[in-house]
């Protein structure tokens, strides 16, 4: 009866051992190092768009395939000491589930400003130029515009710009800062046809763009012809992954692997299989 008794205590003691080294696989994955020594692999989840080609998009299986996206694969890669994961958002929905917890780096070619770095951890690395013109349809009645202070105050003029982001943020802080007002308007950028039609039929003076998306949307605008006006960007900026700012370690790591992927020409390779090859070939 011992002996039987002594039996199940240890098989008891067994499945418990069992049971937790099962629970603590679950919870964290580990990778052997040369020296054979382990080291915990923290998993990330990134937040994504996938209608914004072609920085945050999928492919017709719903595979991410956008710059971002490849951006961030390589820099998983240089970074053993982390396992990414996906999961794709509206873009007003991505620093939202920032703020809750529910993803560790939002990725949707973010540009800064006030409000964003007050409430969030940007990436000091930029891994995209977001320079925004001052875009006019060549054959529309305000294709002679020059720069936003000569649409200022006229209650005719409206500049389209997209909802949430960093060229709103700018016309709000003009207008905030000029007696003149600048008229604007709004449109999803995951869905352009506003913009297209605003802009070709005139009711729209102007919008903020960058020069690549200009030259997407003349080549699907079914005769728009967009412009630059000025002789310099309207705005000078760039797109940073952002972070939540209790995890600055995760920050430093990415910016790490940016400078990294900077230096030994990965990113421009990148950036020119993804995007200057997606426009060209259009």
């Amino acid at each position: 009866m011992k002996k039987a008794l002594c039996i199940v205590t240890v098989l008891a003691v067994a499945g418990l051992l069992l049971s937790s080294c099962q629970n603590k696989k679950q919870a964290t994955e580990s990778v052997v190092g040369s020296a054979g020594n382990t080291a915990a692999v923290t998993n990330i989840v990134v937040g994504t768009g996938n209608k914004y080609e072609p920085y945050c998009y999928a492919d017709s299986s719903g595979n991410l395939i956008g710059y971002d996206y490849q951006v961030l694969v390589e820099v998983d890669r240089r970074l053993p000491q982390y396992s990414f994961s996906y999961e794709t958002f509206d873009f007003a929905n991505i620093l939202l589930s920032l703020g809750a917890g529910k993803i560790d780096i939002a990725a949707h070619e973010y540009e800064e400003n006030p409000d964003r770095r007050a409430t969030y951890l940007y990436g000091d690395e930029r891994y995209s130029d977001y320079d925004s013109w001052l875009m006019v349809h060549a054959d529309g009645p305000w294709a002679t515009i020059n720069s936003l202070d000569e649409i200022a105050g006229n209650p005719n003029a409206i500049v389209g710009v997209n909802l949430g982001s960093n060229m709103e943020a700018f016309i709000k802080t003009y207008n905030q800062t000029h007696t003149a007002q600048i008229a604007y308007q709004t449109y999803v950028i995951e869905a352009p046809t506003l913009l297209l039609e605003n802009l070709k039929s005139g009711r729209w003076s102007a919008a903020l763009l960058m020069l690549v998306m200009a030259e997407r949307y003349n080549k699907i605008g079914n005769g728009l012809r967009l412009i630059p006006r000025g002789e310099t960007p309207a705005i000078e900026s760039g797109a940073y992954f952002i972070f939540a700012k209790n995890n600055p370690a995760l920050k430093e790591a990415v910016d790490g692997a940016l400078r990294d992927m900077k230096a030994d020409g990965t990113l421009a390779r990148i950036y020119k299989e993804a995007v200057l090859d997606y426009f060209a070939n259009l």
